[in-house]
């Protein structure tokens, strides 16, 4: 993805301006140019732009949410994996978690995500709890029609639990959340960096599921130093913001409750009539579980 955001390069400097990223985006992108590189290298095919649009029905049902969400303020992760394995609803502050995937017998680095902190809420009710969890975090607008509204229309009652991440501004013993990335030029994008940590913590054949560790918070900053510096090795930047992705209107829904014409369906969440940034059509409310 091409994104508008900040990093922090080898020397410790910060930087703004547009950057280069791999990460998670369920809602609509648009190609910008094809890439060129080699992809049994690991390298992207093409550059996207991501945005999203709301249903113009106000659906929300089988729409996908994204997660983690690496963009606005401070990074968000909500409830991957959390109804399955209730460890991750226990993660105390200073936690690290490193989101990837194992490929061609490596396993390559999407996100790092430091816990700064955390509320509980009800699956079903994200789209109003999420809304101001906490005075110190400030929840894009984005977040709550592509990742809260889309996990509430599932209608599941257990509690998840929202953590937010840790920033250059706001470390937890030095660390922070991150993300690789290069500044943005002409170039074939880069491959996603392979890691390689102690096995006790880490095993790398892992897909689709998680391990943890209890380890004390000077092990956990030990690990991530090793995953700052395998990021840096691999002539990777760490991105640390990205301006949210822009709404762009309205989309009707097919059958299957995507939007025409997307890959995946989003929608949005209202305390009352609003006008959704970006958009123009005024969105209804949608009643509470138990209320006519």
């Amino acid at each position: 993805m091409q994104l508008q955001g900040r990093w922090v390069e080898h020397d410790g400097s910060t930087h703004n301006g547009d950057l280069c990223a791999w990460g998670e985006w369920e809602a609509q992108s648009e190609t910008l140019r094809p890439l060129g590189g080699s992809r049994a290298d690991g390298y992207p095919q093409h550059l996207w732009r991501a945005y999203y649009t709301v249903p113009v029905d106000g659906r929300y049902e089988g729409l996908r949410n994204t997660d983690p969400f690496i963009f606005g303020s401070r990074f968000l992760y909500s409830n991957c994996q959390q109804p399955s394995r209730p460890g991750l609803r226990d993660l105390g502050r200073g936690s690290v978690i490193a989101f990837g995937s194992y490929k061609a017998r490596q396993w390559i680095l999407d996100t790092v995500f430091v816990v700064a902190g955390s509320v509980p809420y009800t699956a079903s009710q994200a789209d109003w709890e999420l809304e101001d969890p906490a005075p110190e975090v400030e929840v894009p607008e984005a977040f709550l029609d592509v990742t809260a509204a889309p996990l509430a229309s599932e209608g599941w009652d257990g509690e998840l639990r929202l953590y937010w991440g840790a920033t250059p501004s706001d470390p937890v013993d030095g660390m922070y959340s991150f993300f690789p990335a290069i500044p943005a030029d002409e170039g074939p994008g880069f491959a996603r960096p392979a890691i390689e940590l102690d096995s006790y913590y880490f095993t790398k054949a892992l897909s689709r599921n998680h391990k943890r560790k209890r380890a004390s918070l000077e092990t956990l900053n030990t690990l991530w130093r090793s995953l700052v510096e395998q990021v840096r090795d691999a002539d990777l930047v760490l991105g640390v913001h990205a301006v949210p992705p822009p709404c762009e209107g309205v989309a009707p829904t097919t059958a299957s409750g995507n939007r025409a014409g997307a890959a995946t369906a989003l929608t949005a969440r209202s305390t009352g009539s609003r006008r959704v940034p970006g958009c123009s059509a005024t969105i209804k409310p949608r009643p509470l579980p138990g209320c006519g």
